[in-house]
């Protein structure tokens, strides 16, 4: 008998011993899993981000083919409604290769060479659409101007066609190694000519002459400080992870980690501290910031997390309210929201100051919330740190009603605000914001308060996902 009792406690004990044995390899299988599938998250942000990035890069090189090919066709026109679509178009194009190039991230002098340029072909363009829509002849100087910007115009779509080439024969280019090893990284390890290419750019366009001229673009924007935080001091590293931790909560953080910080010299740059941060209940990094050094704003913020499904979702009535608290959380009071676009589960928001009664529609905020529940993942301060400032409002010289008188009678007005709105000159003008429709479709006239003039039309483009303009 006790033999027996002997014999069963033994397979008792294997049995507990396989059970307890079973226990761990299905944990250890599940915190493998686990770290994996973190692992594969991480994995597909950074392809993400490569793709994004060299999307930015295809398209940038595109609109400067076409800028090219734009300048070498104007100078066979002679009259001024010829010349007039041509450079109009040269100024779209113009503007989004330099949007595009903008958001590559190289901060080397050589790519703020060809921001400059293509800053300064955008307006000059601009200046000589109008210049030719009022029937004005070009002058010589004009002209000459026209086939010195086509000759940098050749340069730089040379260039990047060169890397294009590169990219195309299999010489991959790595966005975060130029994110994080700059030129001098590149150049040694000769991952790309995307060093060589772009410094040639900038040997090229040392001799660019200032285009001044009796239009929107002028030396003194072009040097343009960000007005927000231009007589701020400068702070620590320390002090902008305080900042970091204020702004997305430090009982909310595990972890606040320096990952870089911009070239204080660069031009056409906000210099910044850039964090990456792991939140408590994470294991890895899911939040990257970027705060200013001058001043101490924060710049962007993007929440990378892979939120779970909920089956509920927002209205958009309350991702608004949920991004106002936000923003008034963090001294950003009296936001009006304007226009949002929804994207799957989330919502972008742009919202601009209202100060005695006017809004302030240079000085957008973009915030991004998640719609399953109502998390704020996504901020961007870029025109409120450029130009936010304490403003001299004109006098203002007409009336609402003889506003009214220079729109046409057959369109139906609905709505009457007072907006500072920004010109594609960067100057800035306070306009009568006449919202209503014309033709059954919704439309947005601005009338300048001293002059009369009609500033801009924008055409709302309205689907159940987003209220965007054009």
């Amino acid at each position: 008998m006790e033999e027996k009792n002997n014999k069963l406690y033994d397979w008792k004990k294997r049995l507990s011993s396989v059970h307890m044995y079973s226990i761990t390899m299905v944990a250890l299988a599940l915190a493998l899993g686990f770290g994996i599938y973190q692992y594969k998250q991480k994995l597909n942000y950074r392809q993400y981000l490569q793709n994004r990035f060299q999307q930015a890069f295809y398209e940038a090189t595109t609109y400067v083919d076409n800028v090219d090919n734009l300048l070498a066709k104007i100078k066979l026109t002679k009259e001024p409604q010829q010349s007039a679509p041509i450079f109009a178009q040269i100024w779209k194009e113009a503007a989004a290769a330099q949007e595009n190039l903008g958001e590559l991230p190289y901060q080397h002098a050589s790519v703020s060479s060809a921001l400059k340029f293509l800053s300064q072909l955008s307006d000059f363009s601009f200046s000589m659409t109008n210049k030719a829509i009022d029937g004005l002849q070009l002058d010589e100087e004009d002209w000459e101007k026209v086939s010195r910007l086509q000759m940098y115009a050749q340069t730089l779509a040379k260039e990047l066609n060169d890397i294009k080439k590169d990219i195309n024969d299999g010489k991959r280019i790595d966005w975060e190694e130029v994110e994080k090893g700059g030129e001098e990284k590149l150049g040694k390890e000769g991952a790309t000519k995307i060093t060589g290419s772009l410094s040639e750019v900038s040997k090229q366009f040392q001799d660019m002459p200032q285009l001044i001229y009796d239009g929107p673009f002028s030396d003194h924007i072009e040097r343009m400080e960000p007005r927000m935080i231009r007589d701020k001091k400068k702070i620590t590293k320390e002090e902008g992870k305080k900042v970091v931790e204020k702004f997305i909560g430090k009982d909310k953080i595990a972890s606040v980690k320096l990952t870089g910080e911009t070239d204080t010299k660069a031009e056409h740059t906000i210099p910044v501290y850039s964090y990456e941060v792991v939140l408590k209940d994470q294991e890895d990094p899911t939040i990257a910031i970027d705060v200013t050094q001058q001043g101490g704003m924060i710049l962007w913020m993007l929440n990378y997390t892979d939120k779970e499904k909920t089956g509920k979702e927002l209205t958009l009535d309350e991702a608004r309210k949920k991004a106002e608290k936000f923003l008034e959380e963090r001294n950003y009071p009296n936001m009006k929201a304007s226009y949002y676009e929804k994207v799957d589960s989330t919502v972008v928001i742009n919202f601009a100051p209202v100060e005695d009664h006017v809004i302030m529609y240079p000085d957008l905020i973009k915030v991004k919330v998640s719609m399953d529940d109502g998390e704020i993942i996504g901020f961007e301060s870029l025109g409120y740190i450029m130009m936010h400032h304490d403003r001299k409002l004109p006098e203002i010289k007409l009336t609402e009603e003889e506003a009214r008188e220079k729109i046409k009678q057959d369109f139906k007005i609905k709505k009457v605000n007072l907006a500072v709105i920004p010109l594609e000159s960067k100057r800035e003008v306070l306009c009568y914001e006449f919202k209503g429709e014309y033709e059954n479709n919704p439309f947005i006239v601005y009338i300048n308060v001293e002059s009369g003039k009609q500033e801009k039309i924008l055409q709302i483009i309205q689907n159940k996902d987003s209220v965007l303009t054009q």
